[in-house]
Protein backbone atom coordinates (compact mmCIF):
# COMPACT_ATOMS: atom_id res chain seq x y z
CA UNK A 1 0.00 0.00 0.00
CA UNK A 2 1.00 3.43 -1.44
CA UNK A 3 1.26 5.94 2.06
CA UNK A 4 0.54 9.53 1.61
CA UNK A 5 3.95 11.32 1.15
CA UNK A 6 4.99 8.60 -1.64
CA UNK A 7 1.47 9.22 -3.41
CA UNK A 8 2.46 13.38 -2.99
CA UNK A 9 6.09 12.51 -4.18
CA UNK A 10 4.67 10.66 -7.28
CA UNK A 11 2.41 13.17 -8.72
CA UNK A 12 5.19 15.60 -8.13
CA UNK A 13 7.39 13.58 -10.17
CA UNK A 14 5.34 13.44 -12.85
CA UNK A 15 4.45 17.16 -13.07
CA UNK A 16 7.81 18.05 -13.15
CA UNK A 17 8.64 15.63 -16.06
CA UNK A 18 5.81 16.62 -17.68
CA UNK A 19 6.69 20.21 -17.42
CA UNK A 20 10.42 20.00 -18.77
CA UNK A 21 8.91 17.78 -21.55
CA UNK A 22 6.80 21.24 -22.45
CA UNK A 23 9.50 23.26 -21.83
CA UNK A 24 11.83 22.13 -24.12
CA UNK A 25 13.50 24.48 -26.33
CA UNK A 26 13.54 22.58 -29.53
CA UNK A 27 9.51 21.93 -28.92
CA UNK A 28 8.78 25.50 -29.56
CA UNK A 29 5.87 25.48 -26.81
CA UNK A 30 6.80 27.67 -24.38
CA UNK A 31 9.91 29.68 -23.55
CA UNK A 32 11.72 31.70 -20.61
CA UNK A 33 8.72 32.06 -17.99
CA UNK A 34 6.05 31.59 -20.30
CA UNK A 35 3.51 28.77 -19.60
CA UNK A 36 2.51 26.76 -16.10
CA UNK A 37 1.41 22.91 -15.11
CA UNK A 38 -0.72 21.72 -12.63
CA UNK A 39 -1.52 18.31 -10.56
CA UNK A 40 -4.72 17.47 -8.69
CA UNK A 41 -3.53 15.73 -5.25
CA UNK A 42 -5.97 13.04 -4.53
CA UNK A 43 -4.97 11.65 -1.10
CA UNK A 44 -8.14 10.24 1.27
CA UNK A 45 -8.54 11.84 4.41
CA UNK A 46 -6.86 14.89 3.30
CA UNK A 47 -8.81 18.27 1.92
CA UNK A 48 -8.21 18.52 -1.88
CA UNK A 49 -5.69 20.35 -3.22
CA UNK A 50 -3.56 20.34 -6.10
CA UNK A 51 0.69 21.38 -7.31
CA UNK A 52 1.05 24.82 -9.37
CA UNK A 53 3.82 26.32 -10.65
CA UNK A 54 5.32 28.89 -9.03
CA UNK A 55 5.14 32.63 -10.91
CA UNK A 56 8.55 33.59 -12.46
CA UNK A 57 10.09 29.31 -13.31
CA UNK A 58 10.62 28.19 -16.11
CA UNK A 59 8.88 25.32 -17.32
CA UNK A 60 11.91 23.97 -19.53
CA UNK A 61 13.84 23.94 -15.41
CA UNK A 62 11.40 23.75 -13.08
CA UNK A 63 12.36 20.81 -10.04
CA UNK A 64 10.16 20.09 -7.31
CA UNK A 65 10.64 22.84 -5.22
CA UNK A 66 9.63 25.06 -7.81
CA UNK A 67 6.02 23.97 -6.92
CA UNK A 68 3.30 25.03 -4.79
CA UNK A 69 0.75 22.64 -2.94
CA UNK A 70 -2.73 24.91 -2.55
CA UNK A 71 -5.92 24.34 -1.20
CA UNK A 72 -9.06 24.11 -3.72
CA UNK A 73 -11.70 25.39 -1.30
CA UNK A 74 -10.37 29.45 -1.24
CA UNK A 75 -9.31 29.32 -4.90
CA UNK A 76 -12.55 28.68 -6.01
CA UNK A 77 -14.12 31.29 -3.33
CA UNK A 78 -11.54 33.55 -4.86
CA UNK A 79 -13.27 32.96 -8.12
CA UNK A 80 -16.76 33.38 -7.24
CA UNK A 81 -15.74 37.01 -5.71
CA UNK A 82 -16.20 39.71 -8.37
CA UNK A 83 -13.51 41.88 -9.24
CA UNK A 84 -11.22 41.04 -6.36
CA UNK A 85 -8.00 43.37 -5.83
CA UNK A 86 -4.61 42.50 -5.75
CA UNK A 87 -4.85 42.61 -1.91
CA UNK A 88 -7.61 40.59 -1.87
CA UNK A 89 -5.89 37.73 -4.55
CA UNK A 90 -3.02 37.41 -2.23
CA UNK A 91 -4.56 37.08 0.95
CA UNK A 92 -6.21 34.28 -0.43
CA UNK A 93 -3.17 32.45 -2.35
CA UNK A 94 -1.32 32.93 1.30
CA UNK A 95 -4.56 31.17 3.05
CA UNK A 96 -4.55 28.75 0.27
CA UNK A 97 -0.83 27.35 0.54
CA UNK A 98 -0.22 24.03 2.50
CA UNK A 99 2.91 24.99 3.43
CA UNK A 100 2.07 28.41 5.13
CA UNK A 101 6.12 29.39 5.61
CA UNK A 102 6.46 28.71 1.45
CA UNK A 103 7.76 31.94 0.04
CA UNK A 104 7.26 31.96 -3.16
CA UNK A 105 3.80 33.07 -4.90
CA UNK A 106 1.42 30.61 -6.99
CA UNK A 107 1.34 31.62 -10.71
CA UNK A 108 -0.85 34.22 -11.86
CA UNK A 109 -3.05 31.01 -13.44
CA UNK A 110 -3.57 29.47 -10.76
CA UNK A 111 -7.41 29.64 -10.67
CA UNK A 112 -7.67 28.99 -14.07
CA UNK A 113 -6.05 26.00 -13.77
CA UNK A 114 -8.36 25.09 -10.29
CA UNK A 115 -11.34 25.61 -12.67
CA UNK A 116 -9.70 22.87 -14.97
CA UNK A 117 -8.58 20.43 -12.13
CA UNK A 118 -11.93 20.33 -11.05
CA UNK A 119 -13.44 18.49 -13.93
CA UNK A 120 -13.99 15.14 -13.63
CA UNK A 121 -11.39 13.37 -14.98
CA UNK A 122 -8.88 16.01 -14.73
CA UNK A 123 -5.99 15.41 -12.98
CA UNK A 124 -2.57 17.12 -15.21
CA UNK A 125 -2.89 20.13 -16.83
CA UNK A 126 -0.76 22.21 -19.23
CA UNK A 127 -0.40 25.55 -20.16
CA UNK A 128 1.57 26.31 -23.09
CA UNK A 129 2.19 29.30 -25.78
CA UNK A 130 2.86 27.26 -29.20
CA UNK A 131 4.38 29.41 -31.61
CA UNK A 132 2.56 27.22 -34.45
CA UNK A 133 -0.71 27.54 -32.31
CA UNK A 134 -0.63 31.29 -31.47
CA UNK A 135 0.03 32.06 -35.24
CA UNK A 136 -3.46 31.26 -35.63
CA UNK A 137 -5.09 32.66 -31.80
CA UNK A 138 -3.33 36.08 -32.47
CA UNK A 139 -4.53 35.97 -35.93
CA UNK A 140 -7.95 38.45 -36.87
CA UNK A 141 -9.96 34.98 -38.10
CA UNK A 142 -9.87 33.52 -34.16
CA UNK A 143 -11.51 31.00 -33.37
CA UNK A 144 -12.87 30.25 -36.86
CA UNK A 145 -9.44 28.66 -38.25
CA UNK A 146 -9.04 26.61 -35.36
CA UNK A 147 -12.74 25.28 -34.78
CA UNK A 148 -13.67 21.92 -36.35
CA UNK A 149 -11.28 18.77 -36.98
CA UNK A 150 -9.29 18.10 -40.04
CA UNK A 151 -7.93 14.51 -39.52
CA UNK A 152 -8.76 11.52 -37.16
CA UNK A 153 -5.86 11.90 -34.85
CA UNK A 154 -6.73 15.56 -33.97
CA UNK A 155 -10.84 13.92 -32.85
CA UNK A 156 -8.73 11.35 -30.69
CA UNK A 157 -6.57 13.89 -28.97
CA UNK A 158 -8.58 17.04 -28.76
CA UNK A 159 -11.49 15.97 -28.28
CA UNK A 160 -14.50 16.53 -31.04
CA UNK A 161 -14.56 19.87 -30.76
CA UNK A 162 -12.32 22.63 -28.22
CA UNK A 163 -12.84 25.53 -25.84
CA UNK A 164 -12.58 28.94 -27.44
CA UNK A 165 -12.04 31.76 -25.06
CA UNK A 166 -12.09 35.33 -25.97
CA UNK A 167 -8.53 37.63 -24.58
CA UNK A 168 -9.46 38.09 -21.14
CA UNK A 169 -6.67 39.84 -18.35
CA UNK A 170 -5.17 36.69 -17.11
CA UNK A 171 -6.25 35.91 -13.35
CA UNK A 172 -9.65 36.09 -11.42
CA UNK A 173 -11.35 37.44 -15.33
CA UNK A 174 -9.81 35.02 -17.26
CA UNK A 175 -10.93 32.02 -14.89
CA UNK A 176 -14.17 33.24 -15.00
CA UNK A 177 -14.28 33.72 -18.05
CA UNK A 178 -13.37 29.98 -18.92
CA UNK A 179 -15.55 28.26 -16.30
CA UNK A 180 -18.36 30.35 -18.29
CA UNK A 181 -16.96 28.61 -21.26
CA UNK A 182 -16.53 25.44 -19.89
CA UNK A 183 -19.85 25.63 -18.42
CA UNK A 184 -21.45 26.13 -21.93
CA UNK A 185 -19.51 23.61 -23.14
CA UNK A 186 -20.27 20.78 -21.11
CA UNK A 187 -24.08 21.74 -21.61
CA UNK A 188 -23.86 21.40 -25.70
CA UNK A 189 -21.76 18.64 -26.01
CA UNK A 190 -21.72 16.49 -22.52
CA UNK A 191 -18.32 15.94 -21.80
CA UNK A 192 -15.91 17.60 -20.72
CA UNK A 193 -13.42 19.58 -23.03
CA UNK A 194 -9.36 18.09 -23.81
CA UNK A 195 -8.21 21.48 -25.34
CA UNK A 196 -8.86 25.12 -24.41
CA UNK A 197 -7.32 28.00 -27.01
CA UNK A 198 -6.60 31.51 -25.79
CA UNK A 199 -6.96 34.67 -27.94
CA UNK A 200 -3.86 36.39 -28.10
CA UNK A 201 -2.92 34.09 -25.07
CA UNK A 202 -2.14 30.29 -25.64
CA UNK A 203 -2.90 26.94 -25.00
CA UNK A 204 -4.46 24.24 -22.50
CA UNK A 205 -4.48 20.87 -22.55
CA UNK A 206 -6.32 18.75 -19.98
CA UNK A 207 -5.57 15.07 -19.71
CA UNK A 208 -6.02 12.42 -16.81
CA UNK A 209 -2.19 11.72 -17.15
CA UNK A 210 0.96 13.62 -18.10
CA UNK A 211 1.14 11.64 -20.67
CA UNK A 212 -2.29 12.56 -22.19
CA UNK A 213 -1.56 16.24 -21.54
CA UNK A 214 1.79 16.19 -23.59
CA UNK A 215 0.08 13.92 -26.58
CA UNK A 216 -3.17 16.71 -26.57
CA UNK A 217 -0.05 19.62 -26.46
CA UNK A 218 1.60 17.55 -29.14
CA UNK A 219 -1.39 17.27 -31.02
CA UNK A 220 -2.32 20.54 -30.79
CA UNK A 221 0.71 22.01 -32.20
CA UNK A 222 0.92 19.71 -35.37
CA UNK A 223 -2.54 20.65 -36.10
CA UNK A 224 -2.12 24.60 -35.87
CA UNK A 225 1.19 23.84 -38.67
CA UNK A 226 -1.29 22.19 -41.16
CA UNK A 227 -4.22 24.45 -40.80
CA UNK A 228 -1.75 27.47 -40.86
CA UNK A 229 -0.54 25.65 -44.22
CA UNK A 230 -3.72 24.77 -45.64
CA UNK A 231 -4.99 28.61 -45.36
CA UNK A 232 -1.61 29.46 -47.59
CA UNK A 233 -3.13 26.51 -50.08
CA UNK A 234 -6.38 27.96 -50.29
CA UNK A 235 -8.54 26.82 -47.05
CA UNK A 236 -9.02 24.71 -44.49
CA UNK A 237 -11.16 21.29 -45.47
CA UNK A 238 -13.01 20.07 -41.98
CA UNK A 239 -14.77 17.14 -41.33
CA UNK A 240 -18.32 17.03 -41.11
CA UNK A 241 -19.99 16.70 -38.31
CA UNK A 242 -21.21 13.01 -38.51
CA UNK A 243 -17.63 12.21 -40.18
CA UNK A 244 -15.94 13.52 -36.26
CA UNK A 245 -19.08 11.49 -34.73
CA UNK A 246 -18.39 8.24 -36.42
CA UNK A 247 -14.29 8.60 -36.21
CA UNK A 248 -14.79 9.26 -32.27
CA UNK A 249 -17.39 6.33 -31.36
CA UNK A 250 -14.81 3.59 -33.49
CA UNK A 251 -14.27 0.66 -30.56
CA UNK A 252 -10.38 1.07 -32.44
CA UNK A 253 -9.97 4.69 -31.90
CA UNK A 254 -11.46 4.28 -28.53
CA UNK A 255 -8.65 1.58 -27.50
CA UNK A 256 -5.88 4.02 -29.38
CA UNK A 257 -7.31 7.12 -27.79
CA UNK A 258 -6.86 4.71 -24.05
CA UNK A 259 -3.32 4.08 -25.51
CA UNK A 260 -2.61 7.72 -25.42
CA UNK A 261 -3.15 8.50 -21.92
CA UNK A 262 -0.13 5.94 -21.39
CA UNK A 263 2.57 6.85 -23.98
Amino acid sequence: MINKPDIRSKILGELVRLSNNLGRIDYHLAIIGEGNTSAKVEVKDIAGSFFIKASGTQLATVTENDFIQVYFEPIMQLINMENPGAKEINYIFEKAKVDKKYQPNPSVETLLHAICLNLEGVNFVGHTHPTAVNRLTCSKSFPENLKGRIYPDEIILLGKESVFIPYTDPGAQLAQRAKKEIEIFLDKHGERPKSIYIQNHGFIALGSTPAEVENITFMADKAAEIRFGALLAGGINTFSEDIVNYISERPDEKYRQNLFKKI
